[in-house]
């Protein structure tokens, strides 16, 4: 279901490089089928082709140009208005392109062969055509925008769902924590509260699916003070953040399970601790890369580490950027290292 404040209309592609390639390719295919709709032969002249097609994509693309300039306004309209205003400006178009072309072949004869008593029926049968054709396809942009938008309402009902299985495990982790030091530190306690309700407020704030990268470095901020206060100077972070990236685009709740990860299977299981590396540079992508320690052999717990998070963040990824996001994982013998790549493009 679409909310009732996201206008629905046909106009949101007109400016774009795809939209002139399409018009381009349909005028050459409808110049075909009109040489061929009288049925007399199978035989398509190429000169009448040229001079057919070279008329249809001129009409094509000013119809194109004229929409284009029109388009932000045509967004603020309802389907049926901007629908109706699109279809109108088409016929227009089209009855000026067709005068001017008739008028042109009567003063330079070689273009065609019309006479001025076929002016009335040049003019009808251009816009009858033109009725039928722009009425098919403004049919076909409105039944591909409707598949749109119920594919991004579905992308985004998948996304929620997502995120709804990770913030359980930072609500039980985070509640563990704080269990630990009421036994210690009555003061650090009620701190990592603070701390966790500041990351629920956060995660939790609209049912947001995407966030930018400052507020996603923030949140785990609050995570790894909550981690802080439990693991004392076995934990220690190295932050390397380019202030450039900071307002990319990034699903929420991406970096705070990667970090999580590297304090469970990293820090944790070694007696000394370790350093956890975080950065977030641009190098034509925006590149995040999470390092944390491997345990060793003489320490007393061992943990196989789970890809949950790497595939949850992964399928999220895929969903909102497509092939244009990456998540690599890999390790040596002292480390494991998770890198982030995303297009750069700031938030809108």
């Amino acid at each position: 279901m679409v909310s009732e404040d996201k206008k629905i209309n046909l106009s949101a592609d007109f400016c774009s490089s795809r939209s002139v390639l399409l018009v381009i390719a349909s005028m050459v295919l409808l110049a075909a089928v009109m040489l061929l709709a009288p049925g007399r032969n199978l035989t398509i002249n190429p000169e009448l082709l040229g001079m057919q097609a070279m008329f249809l994509q001129w009409l094509g693309l000013t119809c194109l140009a004229i929409l284009c300039l029109l388009n932000r306004w045509l967004k603020n309209l309802s389907l049926l208005k901007s629908t109706l205003i699109i279809f109108v400006v088409i016929q227009l178009v089209t009855l000026a392109v067709s005068e001017f072309a008739f008028q042109l072949t009567l003063m330079l004869p070689g273009l065609q062969n019309l006479r001025p008593g076929q002016h009335d029926l040049f003019l009808l049968r251009n816009i009858v055509i033109s009725m039928i054709t722009s009425s098919v396809v403004l049919w076909v942009m409105y039944l591909l925008q409707q598949l749109q938008i119920h594919i991004e309402a579905e992308s985004q009902a998948r996304i929620r769902a997502l995120q709804a299985r990770i913030r359980p495990h930072l609500l039980f982790n985070s509640m563990n924590t704080i269990a630990a030091l009421t036994q210690i530190d009555a003061d650090a306690a009620e701190q990592a509260i603070l701390d966790l309700s500041e990351i629920y407020r956060v995660s939790l704030k609209s049912g947001d699916s995407t966030t930018t990268l400052k507020k996603e470095i923030d949140l785990t901020r609050h995570y790894l003070a909550v981690e802080k206060l439990r693991l004392g100077g076995r934990l220690q972070i190295l932050w390397d953040i380019d202030d450039s990236v900071l307002s990319t685009s990034i699903p929420a709740l991406t970096i705070q399970p990667l970090v999580e990860n590297a304090v469970y299977h990293g820090i944790e299981p070694r007696s000394d601790g370790g350093w956890i590396s975080i950065s977030a540079l641009l190098d034509g992508e925006v590149k995040i890369t999470i390092t944390n320690p491997l345990p060793t052999r003489d320490d007393d717990t061992l943990r196989r580490g789970n890809q949950m998070a790497i595939a949850n963040i992964s399928e999220r990824l895929g969903i909102m950027y497509g092939s244009r996001a990456d998540l690599q994982s890999s390790q040596d013998t002292e480390s494991y290292c998770v890198v982030l790549t995303l297009p750069h493009k700031d938030k809108t």
